[in-house]
Protein backbone atom coordinates (compact mmCIF):
# COMPACT_ATOMS: atom_id res chain seq x y z
CA UNK A 1 0.00 0.00 0.00
CA UNK A 2 1.45 3.35 -0.97
CA UNK A 3 1.86 6.10 1.59
CA UNK A 4 -0.43 8.36 -0.44
CA UNK A 5 -3.27 5.89 -0.08
CA UNK A 6 -3.23 6.30 3.75
CA UNK A 7 -5.47 8.70 5.48
CA UNK A 8 -3.99 11.83 7.05
CA UNK A 9 -4.58 10.43 10.53
CA UNK A 10 -2.65 7.22 9.73
CA UNK A 11 0.17 9.17 8.13
CA UNK A 12 0.44 11.35 11.25
CA UNK A 13 0.60 8.28 13.51
CA UNK A 14 3.17 6.59 11.25
CA UNK A 15 5.39 9.65 11.32
CA UNK A 16 5.30 9.66 15.10
CA UNK A 17 6.25 5.97 15.21
CA UNK A 18 9.10 6.58 12.81
CA UNK A 19 10.41 9.41 14.98
CA UNK A 20 10.24 7.18 18.11
CA UNK A 21 12.02 4.30 16.33
CA UNK A 22 14.71 6.65 15.08
CA UNK A 23 15.27 8.06 18.54
CA UNK A 24 15.48 4.49 19.98
CA UNK A 25 17.98 3.40 17.33
CA UNK A 26 20.08 6.50 17.97
CA UNK A 27 20.03 5.90 21.75
CA UNK A 28 20.88 2.21 21.28
CA UNK A 29 23.75 3.13 18.99
CA UNK A 30 25.06 5.69 21.48
CA UNK A 31 24.82 3.20 24.36
CA UNK A 32 26.55 0.51 22.28
CA UNK A 33 29.35 2.86 21.32
CA UNK A 34 29.67 4.07 24.94
CA UNK A 35 29.78 0.51 26.28
CA UNK A 36 32.36 -0.51 23.69
CA UNK A 37 34.41 2.57 24.52
CA UNK A 38 34.20 1.83 28.26
CA UNK A 39 35.24 -1.77 27.55
CA UNK A 40 38.20 -0.59 25.52
CA UNK A 41 39.16 1.90 28.25
CA UNK A 42 38.85 -0.69 31.04
CA UNK A 43 40.80 -3.25 29.01
CA UNK A 44 43.50 -0.72 28.19
CA UNK A 45 43.81 0.31 31.81
CA UNK A 46 43.88 -3.33 32.95
CA UNK A 47 46.59 -4.13 30.42
CA UNK A 48 48.52 -1.00 31.37
CA UNK A 49 48.26 0.79 28.03
CA UNK A 50 48.08 4.13 29.84
CA UNK A 51 50.80 3.31 32.39
CA UNK A 52 54.41 4.38 32.13
CA UNK A 53 56.51 1.26 31.70
CA UNK A 54 60.10 1.01 32.91
CA UNK A 55 62.22 -1.78 31.36
CA UNK A 56 64.41 -4.07 33.47
CA UNK A 57 66.37 -7.22 32.80
CA UNK A 58 68.07 -10.02 34.70
CA UNK A 59 69.86 -13.32 34.10
CA UNK A 60 68.79 -16.81 35.19
CA UNK A 61 70.39 -20.20 34.80
CA UNK A 62 67.35 -21.91 33.32
CA UNK A 63 64.35 -20.62 31.39
CA UNK A 64 62.16 -23.48 32.55
CA UNK A 65 58.87 -22.32 34.02
CA UNK A 66 58.98 -18.87 32.33
CA UNK A 67 57.13 -17.61 29.27
CA UNK A 68 56.51 -14.24 27.73
CA UNK A 69 53.53 -12.53 29.35
CA UNK A 70 54.02 -14.01 32.83
CA UNK A 71 53.28 -11.56 35.61
CA UNK A 72 56.06 -10.01 37.66
CA UNK A 73 55.17 -9.45 41.31
CA UNK A 74 56.31 -7.10 44.03
CA UNK A 75 55.19 -7.39 47.66
CA UNK A 76 52.46 -9.81 46.53
CA UNK A 77 50.99 -7.44 43.92
CA UNK A 78 51.31 -7.53 40.13
CA UNK A 79 53.97 -5.01 39.15
CA UNK A 80 54.57 -5.86 35.48
CA UNK A 81 55.14 -8.72 33.03
CA UNK A 82 57.89 -10.55 31.18
CA UNK A 83 58.44 -9.23 27.66
CA UNK A 84 61.42 -11.21 26.39
CA UNK A 85 63.26 -14.46 27.13
CA UNK A 86 66.45 -15.20 25.19
CA UNK A 87 69.36 -17.62 25.56
CA UNK A 88 72.77 -15.95 25.58
CA UNK A 89 75.21 -16.87 22.81
CA UNK A 90 77.89 -19.40 23.87
CA UNK A 91 80.78 -17.06 23.10
CA UNK A 92 79.39 -13.97 24.77
CA UNK A 93 80.83 -12.33 27.84
CA UNK A 94 77.61 -12.94 29.76
CA UNK A 95 77.80 -16.66 28.99
CA UNK A 96 81.28 -16.93 30.52
CA UNK A 97 79.95 -15.07 33.58
CA UNK A 98 77.40 -17.94 33.92
CA UNK A 99 74.55 -15.75 32.73
CA UNK A 100 72.82 -18.23 30.42
CA UNK A 101 69.30 -16.86 29.96
CA UNK A 102 68.37 -13.21 29.41
CA UNK A 103 64.96 -12.24 30.82
CA UNK A 104 63.56 -8.78 30.14
CA UNK A 105 60.45 -7.45 31.86
CA UNK A 106 58.64 -4.19 32.45
CA UNK A 107 57.42 -2.55 35.64
CA UNK A 108 54.42 -0.24 35.53
CA UNK A 109 54.36 3.27 36.91
CA UNK A 110 52.68 2.44 40.24
CA UNK A 111 55.61 0.19 41.22
CA UNK A 112 58.62 1.89 39.61
CA UNK A 113 59.26 4.06 42.67
CA UNK A 114 59.99 0.96 44.80
CA UNK A 115 62.91 -0.10 42.59
CA UNK A 116 66.24 1.32 43.79
CA UNK A 117 69.87 0.49 43.25
CA UNK A 118 69.74 -2.11 46.05
CA UNK A 119 66.72 -3.98 44.65
CA UNK A 120 66.95 -7.61 43.50
CA UNK A 121 64.84 -10.15 41.63
CA UNK A 122 63.90 -13.39 43.35
CA UNK A 123 62.93 -16.43 41.28
CA UNK A 124 60.18 -18.29 43.14
CA UNK A 125 58.46 -21.59 42.45
CA UNK A 126 54.94 -21.03 41.16
CA UNK A 127 53.19 -24.40 41.01
CA UNK A 128 53.75 -28.13 41.14
CA UNK A 129 54.12 -28.35 37.36
CA UNK A 130 57.44 -26.52 37.30
CA UNK A 131 56.12 -23.01 36.84
CA UNK A 132 58.12 -20.10 38.24
CA UNK A 133 57.67 -16.35 38.53
CA UNK A 134 59.77 -13.27 39.20
CA UNK A 135 59.37 -11.23 42.37
CA UNK A 136 61.08 -7.87 42.72
CA UNK A 137 62.46 -7.14 46.19
CA UNK A 138 61.84 -3.45 46.80
CA UNK A 139 64.79 -1.31 47.85
CA UNK A 140 65.32 2.24 48.97
CA UNK A 141 67.06 1.63 52.30
CA UNK A 142 69.00 4.86 51.92
CA UNK A 143 70.50 6.19 55.14
CA UNK A 144 70.86 2.77 56.72
CA UNK A 145 74.33 1.53 57.65
CA UNK A 146 76.40 -1.20 56.07
CA UNK A 147 78.14 -3.93 58.05
CA UNK A 148 81.24 -1.77 58.34
CA UNK A 149 79.19 1.10 59.84
CA UNK A 150 79.22 3.34 56.77
CA UNK A 151 76.03 4.93 55.49
CA UNK A 152 74.30 3.42 52.48
CA UNK A 153 74.07 5.76 49.50
CA UNK A 154 71.30 4.47 47.23
CA UNK A 155 69.59 5.90 44.17
CA UNK A 156 66.24 5.31 42.49
CA UNK A 157 66.43 3.28 39.29
CA UNK A 158 64.51 5.83 37.22
CA UNK A 159 63.63 9.51 37.47
CA UNK A 160 60.45 10.96 35.99
CA UNK A 161 59.79 14.20 34.17
CA UNK A 162 56.05 14.50 34.48
CA UNK A 163 54.35 11.42 32.97
CA UNK A 164 57.49 10.09 31.22
CA UNK A 165 60.82 8.60 32.24
CA UNK A 166 63.62 11.14 31.95
CA UNK A 167 66.76 9.55 33.45
CA UNK A 168 68.10 6.13 34.46
CA UNK A 169 70.72 5.33 37.07
CA UNK A 170 73.89 3.68 35.72
CA UNK A 171 75.84 1.76 38.36
CA UNK A 172 79.06 1.67 36.32
CA UNK A 173 79.11 5.45 35.94
CA UNK A 174 77.67 6.23 39.36
CA UNK A 175 75.36 8.86 37.90
CA UNK A 176 72.10 9.33 36.03
CA UNK A 177 71.98 9.33 32.22
CA UNK A 178 69.33 10.19 29.66
CA UNK A 179 66.97 7.27 29.30
CA UNK A 180 66.31 7.69 25.58
CA UNK A 181 70.03 8.00 24.78
CA UNK A 182 71.06 5.04 26.92
CA UNK A 183 68.57 2.72 25.27
CA UNK A 184 69.18 -0.24 27.60
CA UNK A 185 67.02 -1.53 30.49
CA UNK A 186 68.13 -1.33 34.11
CA UNK A 187 69.84 -4.48 35.45
CA UNK A 188 68.60 -6.25 38.60
CA UNK A 189 70.59 -9.22 39.98
CA UNK A 190 68.63 -12.46 40.38
CA UNK A 191 68.32 -14.71 43.40
CA UNK A 192 67.28 -17.96 41.74
CA UNK A 193 65.76 -20.95 43.52
CA UNK A 194 64.95 -24.38 42.17
CA UNK A 195 61.54 -25.22 40.80
CA UNK A 196 59.23 -27.47 42.75
CA UNK A 197 59.80 -30.33 40.29
CA UNK A 198 63.55 -30.07 40.78
CA UNK A 199 63.09 -29.92 44.52
CA UNK A 200 60.83 -32.95 44.35
CA UNK A 201 63.40 -34.77 42.24
CA UNK A 202 66.10 -33.91 44.76
CA UNK A 203 63.86 -35.11 47.57
CA UNK A 204 63.20 -38.38 45.72
CA UNK A 205 66.94 -38.85 45.26
CA UNK A 206 67.49 -38.37 48.97
CA UNK A 207 64.67 -40.83 49.68
CA UNK A 208 66.27 -43.39 47.36
CA UNK A 209 69.58 -42.90 49.14
CA UNK A 210 67.89 -43.38 52.51
CA UNK A 211 65.84 -46.40 51.37
CA UNK A 212 68.52 -49.03 52.28
CA UNK A 213 68.64 -47.67 55.80
CA UNK A 214 64.85 -47.84 55.98
CA UNK A 215 64.92 -51.46 54.79
CA UNK A 216 67.51 -52.37 57.41
CA UNK A 217 65.33 -50.65 59.99
CA UNK A 218 62.33 -52.72 58.89
CA UNK A 219 64.46 -55.88 59.21
CA UNK A 220 65.31 -54.84 62.76
CA UNK A 221 61.62 -54.26 63.44
CA UNK A 222 60.81 -57.76 62.13
CA UNK A 223 63.48 -59.25 64.39
CA UNK A 224 62.11 -57.28 67.31
CA UNK A 225 58.61 -58.59 66.59
CA UNK A 226 59.92 -62.16 66.51
CA UNK A 227 61.68 -61.64 69.85
CA UNK A 228 58.52 -60.13 71.28
CA UNK A 229 56.49 -63.15 70.11
CA UNK A 230 58.95 -65.53 71.79
CA UNK A 231 58.85 -63.44 74.96
CA UNK A 232 55.05 -63.50 74.99
CA UNK A 233 55.03 -67.30 74.63
CA UNK A 234 57.39 -67.60 77.60
CA UNK A 235 55.20 -65.21 79.52
CA UNK A 236 52.16 -67.42 78.81
CA UNK A 237 54.06 -70.38 80.26
CA UNK A 238 54.93 -68.40 83.38
CA UNK A 239 51.31 -67.37 83.74
CA UNK A 240 50.26 -71.02 83.59
CA UNK A 241 52.76 -71.77 86.36
CA UNK A 242 51.38 -68.94 88.47
CA UNK A 243 47.81 -70.20 88.32
CA UNK A 244 48.18 -72.46 91.45
CA UNK A 245 49.66 -69.51 93.31
CA UNK A 246 46.66 -67.44 92.31
CA UNK A 247 44.34 -70.22 93.50
CA UNK A 248 46.10 -70.27 96.89
CA UNK A 249 45.82 -66.53 97.04
CA UNK A 250 42.09 -66.79 96.38
CA UNK A 251 41.82 -69.34 99.23
CA UNK A 252 43.70 -66.99 101.56
CA UNK A 253 41.41 -64.17 100.58
CA UNK A 254 38.38 -66.37 101.29
CA UNK A 255 39.86 -67.27 104.70
CA UNK A 256 40.42 -63.63 105.43
CA UNK A 257 36.76 -62.86 104.79
CA UNK A 258 35.58 -63.59 108.42
CA UNK A 259 38.38 -61.41 109.77
CA UNK A 260 37.32 -58.64 107.45
CA UNK A 261 33.72 -59.11 108.61
CA UNK A 262 34.79 -58.70 112.24
CA UNK A 263 36.86 -55.68 111.38
CA UNK A 264 33.86 -54.28 109.51
CA UNK A 265 31.65 -54.85 112.56
CA UNK A 266 34.20 -53.16 114.85
CA UNK A 267 34.53 -50.20 112.50
CA UNK A 268 30.73 -50.00 112.29
CA UNK A 269 30.58 -49.78 116.08
CA UNK A 270 33.33 -47.20 116.07
CA UNK A 271 31.40 -45.02 113.63
CA UNK A 272 28.73 -44.43 116.31
CA UNK A 273 29.25 -40.80 117.39
CA UNK A 274 28.06 -41.37 121.02
CA UNK A 275 31.47 -42.32 122.49
CA UNK A 276 31.65 -45.70 120.78
CA UNK A 277 35.46 -45.89 120.88
CA UNK A 278 35.59 -45.21 124.63
CA UNK A 279 32.76 -47.70 125.30
CA UNK A 280 34.58 -50.34 123.30
CA UNK A 281 37.95 -49.73 124.99
CA UNK A 282 36.59 -49.13 128.56
CA UNK A 283 33.77 -51.33 129.98
CA UNK A 284 31.10 -49.86 132.28
CA UNK A 285 32.72 -50.84 135.62
CA UNK A 286 36.14 -49.75 134.43
CA UNK A 287 34.62 -46.50 133.25
CA UNK A 288 33.11 -45.84 136.74
CA UNK A 289 36.43 -46.66 138.42
CA UNK A 290 38.20 -44.39 135.99
CA UNK A 291 35.75 -41.59 136.77
CA UNK A 292 36.33 -42.01 140.55
CA UNK A 293 40.07 -42.09 139.97
CA UNK A 294 39.86 -38.96 137.88
CA UNK A 295 37.80 -37.25 140.62
CA UNK A 296 40.41 -38.23 143.22
CA UNK A 297 43.17 -37.04 140.95
CA UNK A 298 41.29 -33.79 140.41
CA UNK A 299 40.93 -33.27 144.22
CA UNK A 300 44.59 -34.12 144.69
CA UNK A 301 45.55 -31.68 141.98
CA UNK A 302 43.38 -29.02 143.67
CA UNK A 303 45.11 -29.62 147.03
CA UNK A 304 48.48 -29.64 145.33
CA UNK A 305 47.58 -26.38 143.62
CA UNK A 306 46.62 -24.90 147.03
CA UNK A 307 49.83 -26.23 148.57
CA UNK A 308 51.87 -24.80 145.72
CA UNK A 309 50.07 -21.48 146.19
CA UNK A 310 50.89 -21.43 149.91
CA UNK A 311 54.44 -22.51 149.21
CA UNK A 312 54.68 -19.74 146.68
CA UNK A 313 53.47 -17.25 149.32
CA UNK A 314 55.96 -18.66 151.85
CA UNK A 315 58.72 -18.41 149.30
CA UNK A 316 57.73 -14.82 148.65
CA UNK A 317 57.82 -14.07 152.43
CA UNK A 318 61.14 -15.90 152.74
CA UNK A 319 62.43 -13.87 149.80
CA UNK A 320 61.40 -10.66 151.56
CA UNK A 321 62.98 -11.89 154.85
CA UNK A 322 66.16 -12.77 152.98
CA UNK A 323 66.19 -9.34 151.39
CA UNK A 324 65.71 -7.76 154.85
CA UNK A 325 68.45 -10.03 156.26
CA UNK A 326 70.72 -9.03 153.44
CA UNK A 327 70.16 -5.37 154.22
CA UNK A 328 70.65 -6.04 158.00
CA UNK A 329 73.82 -8.00 157.34
CA UNK A 330 75.01 -5.20 155.13
CA UNK A 331 74.39 -2.67 157.94
CA UNK A 332 75.91 -5.07 160.53
CA UNK A 333 78.90 -5.56 158.33
CA UNK A 334 79.27 -1.80 158.12
CA UNK A 335 78.88 -1.43 161.92
CA UNK A 336 81.31 -4.29 162.62
CA UNK A 337 83.77 -2.69 160.29
CA UNK A 338 83.41 0.62 162.15
CA UNK A 339 83.64 -1.16 165.55
CA UNK A 340 86.74 -3.02 164.44
CA UNK A 341 88.30 0.23 163.33
CA UNK A 342 87.43 1.89 166.68
CA UNK A 343 88.73 -1.15 168.62
CA UNK A 344 91.88 -1.03 166.58
CA UNK A 345 92.34 2.62 167.48
CA UNK A 346 91.59 1.84 171.21
CA UNK A 347 94.11 -1.01 171.21
CA UNK A 348 96.61 1.30 169.58
CA UNK A 349 96.00 3.89 172.31
CA UNK A 350 96.23 1.18 175.01
CA UNK A 351 99.45 -0.05 173.52
CA UNK A 352 100.79 3.47 173.55
CA UNK A 353 99.64 3.86 177.17
CA UNK A 354 101.24 0.62 178.29
CA UNK A 355 104.37 1.48 176.41
CA UNK A 356 104.46 4.85 178.13
CA UNK A 357 103.77 3.22 181.50
CA UNK A 358 106.46 0.68 180.84
CA UNK A 359 108.82 3.49 179.97
CA UNK A 360 107.97 5.32 183.19
CA UNK A 361 108.35 2.13 185.22
CA UNK A 362 111.69 1.46 183.65
CA UNK A 363 112.65 5.07 184.31
CA UNK A 364 111.50 4.98 188.02
CA UNK A 365 112.54 1.63 189.52
CA UNK A 366 111.30 2.57 193.06
CA UNK A 367 107.85 3.55 191.92
CA UNK A 368 106.27 0.17 192.66
CA UNK A 369 107.87 0.00 196.12
CA UNK A 370 106.58 3.44 196.96
CA UNK A 371 103.12 2.59 195.68
CA UNK A 372 103.09 -0.61 197.74
CA UNK A 373 104.23 1.30 200.86
CA UNK A 374 101.53 3.93 200.20
CA UNK A 375 98.87 1.22 199.95
CA UNK A 376 100.05 -0.43 203.19
CA UNK A 377 100.11 2.89 205.02
CA UNK A 378 96.64 3.68 203.70
CA UNK A 379 95.39 0.31 204.95
CA UNK A 380 96.93 0.94 208.36
CA UNK A 381 95.29 4.39 208.38
CA UNK A 382 91.91 2.86 207.64
CA UNK A 383 92.35 0.26 210.35
CA UNK A 384 93.30 2.95 212.82
CA UNK A 385 90.26 5.04 211.88
CA UNK A 386 88.04 2.03 212.47
CA UNK A 387 89.50 1.72 215.99
CA UNK A 388 89.00 5.41 216.76
CA UNK A 389 86.01 6.07 219.00
CA UNK A 390 84.81 8.97 216.96
CA UNK A 391 84.68 7.10 213.68
CA UNK A 392 83.91 3.63 215.00
CA UNK A 393 80.20 4.02 214.38
CA UNK A 394 80.79 4.90 210.76
CA UNK A 395 82.52 1.59 210.13
CA UNK A 396 80.12 -0.54 212.20
CA UNK A 397 78.61 -3.39 210.19
CA UNK A 398 74.81 -3.75 210.20
CA UNK A 399 73.46 -6.93 211.73
CA UNK A 400 71.65 -9.35 209.36
CA UNK A 401 67.84 -9.01 209.19
CA UNK A 402 66.06 -11.67 211.14
CA UNK A 403 63.16 -13.37 209.48
CA UNK A 404 59.72 -12.71 210.97
CA UNK A 405 58.18 -15.60 212.82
Amino acid sequence: MALQDLTPQLRTRLNRVEHAVGIFVILATVLLVSGFGYYLFHTARAKGWFDVKAPFYTYVDNAGGFKVGDKVKMMGFEAGEITRITAMPPGSEEYFDRHFVYVEFIVRSHSIGYVWSDSKVRVNAGDLLGGRYLEILHGGWAGYTNRDGSKKILQAAYKFDGPRIAEMWVDQQGAYTNFNQHGKPYYLPADESLALTQRAEKLVSQAEAALPNILSLTNQVVALLATSTHTLSNLDARVAELRPVVSNANFLVASFHPVSSNVHRITANLTNPAGSLGTWLLPTNLNASAEQTLLSVRATLTEARTTFTNANALLADARRVMQTSDRTLAHADTNLTTLALNLDRSLSNLANLTSNLNAQVEANTNLLTQVSSAIQHTDQLMQGLKQHWLLRSAFKEKPPVKPKP
